[in-house]
């Protein structure tokens, strides 16, 4: 299964029958809940299919990106002249 990010786009405060929909929805986990935003576990096709109901919700895939070490690294000095 997939997780998902729901943003609620529309104005004022998102509707409480549309997250009741999202929570109901088969083979569907809600992991965490912000006042905009959902993190839904579920299938692609279940949340496909739903999406068409909730026309002021986006929804992305969660994708991770690896961030690079920030810690500065010793060079190997002989190795760097071998390769000269």
């Amino acid at each position: 299964m997939n997780k998902y990010i729901l943003r609620y786009r529309g104005e004022g405060m998102r509707p409480e029958e549309d997250v009741e929909l999202i929570r109901s929805l088969p083979d569907t986990t809600v992991l965490d809940d912000s006042p905009r935003m959902l993190l839904v576990e579920a299938p692609e096709d279940v949340w496909r299919k739903a999406m068409e109901s909730l026309p002021d919700w986006v929804m992305v895939e969660e994708k991770f990106i690896p961030l690079p070490d920030p810690r500065p690294k010793v060079r190997n000095r002989a190795a760097d002249l071998e390769r000269e």
